[in-house]
């Protein structure tokens, strides 16, 4: 916009210097050089002194062959405002007072002021915009680092897993070991000793059979328990998701699932949690709906998320916070989620069971 405004003045010039007979070769070497400045500015250095040396050419001009060449003065009062060189207004008001009758001064100050008035408000522009550049460099600085920090908790939370589960099995093989392990062993050795005994001491023998099958029955008591403790009976994801739709009263949820949530490691179903989460929040503030479908479907290659409602939608979808976090959570384990905002708002997500970079493949499954 400052280009068009500044070429504006020169054509001006160059058609009042054709008007007046003044078209000279030394008024087109001067405005040569005004415009090999200016563009060496642009390109190179915007410096005061070049700015200093433009406007005494143009005096020069206004002396020697036209003195509509200090209307040009016009546009080195906005480079000096621009610069925030006020002091550059001075000269500028000096000349065209000095050179210009008294009609000519008032529309010079007029332009002058046009200038420096829109050179003013150029430089506040240029200074937010840097200024805005600056917070948005330094925000997604920050959102990078949040991003790997995220992931850098997330493999500690993978290795936290890991390490969890080796002391469990190391648990559960030293529980066998002690317990149920020495058991047998003594109850091996009494009917080792009965068998031997069944010939000279039958009455013997029989006793020591019993108290076998009485320390056997213990024994497999105590492996049941074991074998219980290893795989619980009550399915802690299903349930906390069954909670999390039942503490959910802006409207009714129909909650399916199939395939075996057991199966998934804790990063899905923590994925699963928070994206049903997400959905429930979202209908509850934007959709208006009266009814919900969510499922679960879940086989040996991938989990399958099905979230719809029946509300009002929205024809342009905006991505906030929520929405980009559901996206977030689905990509960091390889999968992909599907959204549309055409009759309700539907949400599909596709996660592999096992980790796959990407996610690609699953891209726009939402049927």
């Amino acid at each position: 916009m400052k280009y068009l405004f500044k070429v504006m003045f020169l054509i001006f010039i160059i058609t009042e210097l054709s008007i007046n007979g003044n078209a000279t070769l030394s008024s087109v070497f001067i405005v040569l050089m005004i415009l090999a400045s200016h563009i060496y500015r642009e390109k190179y250095i915007n410096s005061i002194i070049l700015i200093a040396l433009e406007f005494l050419i143009i005096v020069y001009g206004a002396f020697k062959i036209d003195v509509n060449f200090i209307f040009l003065g016009a546009v080195t009062t906005f480079d000096f405002i621009c610069k925030k060189q006020y002091w550059g207004v001075i000269p500028a008001v000096w000349a065209g007072v000095y050179l210009l009758q008294l009609q000519q001064i008032l529309i010079y100050f007029v332009v002058t002021g046009m200038c420096g008035f829109y050179a003013y408000g150029y430089s506040k522009f240029v200074s937010k915009d840097a200024l805005f550049k600056e917070v948005y460099d330094k925000e997604r600085r920050y959102r990078y680092e949040l991003e790997q920090s995220k992931a850098k908790l997330l493999n500690s939370s993978k290795e936290i897993a890991y390490i969890a589960e080796v002391k469990e099995r190391n648990r559960i093989a030293r529980e066998i070991h002690d317990n149920v392990g020495h058991t047998i062993a003594g109850i091996l050795l009494q009917l080792q000793a009965s068998y031997k005994l069944f010939k000279k001491d039958e009455a013997k023998a029989l006793g020591l059979v019993e108290k076998s099958i009485s320390e056997l029955s213990k024994s497999l008591e105590l492996l049941r328990d074991t074998v219980h403790n290893i795989k619980p009976n009550e399915r802690l994801g299903v349930e906390y998701i069954r909670g999390v739709i039942e503490n959910f009263s802006f409207c009714p949820v129909d909650f399916r699932y199939s395939g075996d949530l057991s199966l998934l490691p804790a990063g899905h179903v923590e994925m699963i949690t928070s994206n049903i989460k997400e959905a429930l929040t979202n209908a509850s503030k934007h959709s208006k709906a009266t009814k919900m479908d969510i499922s679960v479907d879940i086989n040996e290659n991938f989990v399958r998320i099905y979230i719809k409602d029946n509300g009002i939608g929205c024809s342009k979808m905006k991505e906030g916070l929520g929405l980009s976090g559901m996206k977030e959570r689905v990509k960091n384990l390889g999968g992909s989620i599907s959204l549309s905002s055409q009759d309700g708002f539907l949400i599909v997500c596709v996660i592999p069971m096992e980790r796959v970079e990407g996610g690609g493949i699953f891209e726009g499954t939402n049927c």
